[in-house]
């Protein structure tokens, strides 16, 4: 096996990025927005931030996984590489208020003939905007050199003063075993004992992350386009004595054919795709699993089809879940219980706005006590710890940006808010179980889509709407079979 562990399209695909984008959709100017912003947000005269690129992760030894940015990292950098850090000063006698020193690996043509290119030392300053550089090897003395001197002045600085905060994307404790830069900020702090002053910087971020910018959403629009390509293929391809992951590699193959190219330069995107999760295609009774990601069951006849699918393009995700019947024809107990099921989505997309002053968690309470009634119509009968265990133990909706459940660290709480984007999904999962009608056991049923919150409800967008979603869109679209 021979390939290349990452990819910095900067230098493999230049065709792809415009003279004034750092990466694909995104411009020199958003990423200097995002990064004033994130400095205007932290209080103390003297605090920093220190955030870190990804690891590359390994499978096996010397087989590695696609590397993939550290979304915190990506959203403030558009740097792609791994071992890698960026430091954030505040600075009253830098022009933009700031000081930005990246930390990346040199140019070393004895590994880039193995791994592919590395931006260098140079390229941080020249394209992504840092006023200085070095090689990760020397983060361990810039970082006690820098904290040193913030110990110090913070020490001197009077009672009360706050400043002096360490923000930093701190790993799990899990990951703390395993040398890195930032385990190596974490000894530091203790060896200085600023225990206190480090703070994490993930929320700071994620807040910036919640609201998408308009090039933020274009990217994700795409990447809904593209998907909804996918799942077209998958529906016509789909029928009885098929595998399930041959429609994983049907969709696969159809959205990576149909992504764009962000310019004129090119005519395709593919380099910029990849899926943005592991897909789930479960046919029969492995709906009822809400991660089922093994697709290997050959699809029987009469039987429902759940795929939740979605593309990364761009780094930006979708999250799309579509319920097929798998000889393209429903049955009325399947048509029955997918409408409940599309007619409580419906209404709840009629409340995604930020006027309707509801939250995630608000929407979910609506989506309960709507699907309670839709299945009570239906002749089902639950207990209340039924419904949340059995039929409905899932959430209505997560946002979604750069990752696809994206800024976790936010409450679903809030209020929504213009330039969110969120999913709405509700399902229902019928186990085989004789306290619920016959002809509705065993079937499991979701329906997602990918929502940019508007003040207004005519502001929204449904992101996903290309991909077909009531009854008659799916039988038609099943009924011209790809060959």
């Amino acid at each position: 096996m021979i390939s290349t562990k990452h990819s910095n399209r900067l230098l493999t695909h230049p065709e792809l990025i415009t003279s004034d984008e750092v990466i694909p959709g995104i411009t020199k100017a958003e990423f200097e927005i995002r990064r004033k912003k994130l400095m205007d947000s932290v209080p103390g005269s003297n605090d920093i931030v220190v955030l870190f690129s990804a690891p590359t992760y390994y499978m096996s030894p010397h087989v590695f996984y696609p590397f993939r940015q550290n979304s915190n990292f990506l959203y403030t950098t558009g740097f792609n590489e791994p071992s890698s850090a960026v430091v954030f000063e505040k600075s009253n006698t830098a022009g933009r208020g700031y000081v930005m020193t990246l930390f990346v690996r040199p140019k070393e043509p004895e590994f880039e003939v193995w791994d592919g290119p590395r931006s260098g030392i140079e390229k941080a300053v020249e394209t992504f905007g840092a006023d200085q550089a070095f090689a990760i090897s020397e983060f361990e003395g810039y970082m006690r050199k820098l904290l040193k001197r913030i110990k110090n002045s913070s020490s001197g600085s009077g009672d009360g003063d706050t400043s002096g905060q360490v923000y930093a994307d701190i790993p799990e404790k899990s990951e703390r075993l395993v040398k890195s830069e930032s385990s190596t900020l974490l000894d530091i702090c203790k060896e200085y004992n600023m225990g206190p002053q480090l703070r994490s910087a993930s929320p700071l971020v994620q807040k910036l992350r919640l609201i998408k910018s308009e090039a933020e959403i274009n990217l994700m629009r795409e990447a809904n386009k593209i998907s909804a390509r996918g799942f077209i293929g998958a529906m016509q391809k789909c029928r009885p004595g098929l595998n399930e992951q041959q429609l994983a590699d049907t969709f696969e193959s159809e959205f990576r054919k149909a992504a764009p190219s962000p310019n004129s330069n090119t005519g395709s995107g593919t380099a910029l795709t990849r899926w943005a999760y592991v897909p789930v295609v479960a046919s029969g009774t492995h709906a009822l699993v809400m991660h089922y990601v093994q697709n290997n069951r050959q699809i029987k006849p009469e039987e429902l089809v759940l795929m939740d699918a979605g593309a990364e393009y761009c780094s930006y995700a979708s999250d799309i879940t579509r319920t097929i019947p798998s000889n393209g024809k429903w049955t009325e107990a399947q048509k029955d219980l997918y409408s409940a099921v599309l007619s409580v989505q419906t209404e709840c997309l009629k409340h995604c706005h930020a006027s309707s002053g509801n939250s995630l968690n608000s929407l979910h309470k609506i989506s309960s006590s709507l699907l309670q009634g839709a299945l009570s119509r239906l002749g089902i009968e639950f207990s209340h710890r039924d419904f949340e265990m059995q039929l409905y133990p899932h959430h209505l909706a997560h946002y979604i940006g750069l990752d696809v459940h994206d800024t976790p660290d936010m409450t679903r709480s809030q209020q929504l808010q213009p330039g969110m984007v969120v999913t709405i999904e509700p399902g229902v999962y019928i186990p085989i179980d004789d306290k619920y009608p016959k002809h509705f056991q065993g079937i499991g049923i979701r329906i997602e889509d990918n929502v940019v919150i508007g003040e207004n409800r005519d502001d929204s967008e449904n992101l996903s709407l290309d991909t077909p979603k009531s009854v008659e869109a799916i039988q038609e679209v099943m009924s011209f079979p790809l060959d």
